[in-house]
């Protein structure tokens, strides 16, 4: 029960916080939206990197076996 009264407490302050002081969210919203698309930019071009050197290594691994 005190974690269920701990988390009404945290979110109607949070909206309260927000609602108080909206122009810095909005600060802080802006400066990281370009950030976070960038590391997810990044972590798509690796993600899709080691699936192409996943897939050499396994045709290389087939053209090995079959000479």
């Amino acid at each position: 029960m005190p974690i269920v009264i701990f988390g009404l407490l945290a979110i109607s302050l949070g909206l309260w916080g927000m609602a108080a002081w909206w122009w810095s969210v909005t600060e802080i919203l802006r400066g990281l939206v370009p950030i976070i698309l960038l590391i997810l930019g990044i972590l798509s071009l690796a993600a899709g990197l080691s699936k192409v050197r996943g897939d050499n290594e396994t045709d290389q691994e087939i053209l090995e076996d079959e000479g």
